[in-house]
């Protein structure tokens, strides 16, 4: 078991590889340095909380939490391009991330659905998509509508990144199963195939919306989609639902982000509602075809109502725990207007 918590860490530390050859990120020290200390804290908090809880595995939250890394290297990222050149604002953000809204959001809804006997009030995530993707997504989001510039055009460089981050991706959901066991080749198997299926759907939608986008770029941003998408099920929905679970995230993915009106917002809030949208999918699908608690296997819609009530929380506490960093970022940005020679 500690041995496959180490490969979690070294699967995480080639996905933040992937990300700062898709984003073409410069490692300055600052940014190092709040990134280890967000993965530190944010591991150190969440354990030590289901320790106390009782709510989750320590030793299952350790792994999860070695995603912490690369998503707050997209959260830097958003920073940079929402107010870029204040630092402060991705302390403050990362901080609220790693120490308050991911172990909060690890937590608090598996302590809550636990009060429920009923088995239609489990909520299933195999690799912590709720407190990692759909809350980091969402403390984003108030970066809405901040100027930003058009993304150069990226080739290989992109596309390694692409790859790297799929590859070390399933290595991760692999070894969130603890064991090496039967359901080992499926969580892998998922990994594979829903990210195909996002990268088919990304750029069937595009062709069809004659979006002019390069055919290579469409089905990388598909792959991507339907990684994020099978993430929550990866261990509970089997094939060919995961292929159906890819293919449906990376086509409304693509709707999301071909939309004139979500692209106005900027370029870190319109990511931030592509990842959402892959997320919701992903997220819903185990209530729905899911193998033990689905809708399909069981019959029963309750089935459905915790996990939209979970990610709608989540999504909220997001939004809210972030608005101080945004502020910061506002007043900033005033204090630097009233400060310019007219």
């Amino acid at each position: 078991m500690p041995a496959l918590v180490v490969v979690s860490y070294l699967a995480c530390l080639a996905m933040a590889v992937g990300v700062v050859l898709m984003l073409r990120s410069r490692l300055t020290v600052a940014r190092v340095t709040r990134l280890l200390l967000a993965t530190v804290v944010g591991a150190a908090v969440s354990t030590g909380a289901a320790a106390m809880t009782g709510a989750e595995s320590p030793v299952f939250l350790l792994g999860a939490a070695a995603a912490v890394l690369p998503i707050a290297l997209l959260l830097d990222a958003a920073c940079e391009e929402a107010a870029p050149g204040e630092q402060r604002v991705a302390w403050v953000l990362i901080a609220l991330w790693a120490a308050v809204i991911f172990p909060t959001s690890a937590i608090v809804p598996l302590k809550l659905f636990a009060m429920c006997p009923a088995p239609e009030c489990r909520i299933e995530d195999f690799g912590g998509a709720l407190p990692l993707l759909v809350s980091s997504a969402a403390s984003v989001l108030l970066a809405w509508r901040v100027r930003f510039a058009e993304p150069a055009e990226q080739g290989a460089r992109f596309l390694g990144g692409v790859l790297t981050l799929w590859l070390s991706t399933a290595c991760w959901l692999a070894s969130l199963e603890a064991a090496i066991d039967p359901y080992t080749p499926r969580i892998l198997l998922a990994a594979i195939v829903s990210p195909v299926g996002g990268a088919a759907a990304w750029l069937l939608v595009d062709l069809l919306r004659q979006s002019g986008r390069h055919p290579l770029r469409s089905a990388a941003d598909g792959v991507i989609a339907g990684l994020v998408a099978i993430i929550p099920g990866a261990a509970t929905i089997s094939f060919p639902w995961s292929l159906a679970v890819g293919a449906l995230a990376g086509g409304a993915a693509a709707l999301v982000y071909g939309s004139r009106r979500t692209a106005s917002g900027g370029r870190a809030a319109h990511a931030a509602l592509v990842v959402l949208t892959s997320t919701a999918i992903g997220y819903l699908a185990p209530a729905v075809s899911g193998d033990t608690i689905g809708l399909v296997f069981s019959g029963r819609i309750a089935a459905v109502v915790p996990p939209v009530a979970a990610f709608a929380a989540v999504t909220a506490f997001g939004i809210v725990a972030s608005v101080p960093a945004w502020m910061l970022r506002r007043r900033t940005t005033v204090a630097t207007d009233d400060e310019t020679p007219g």
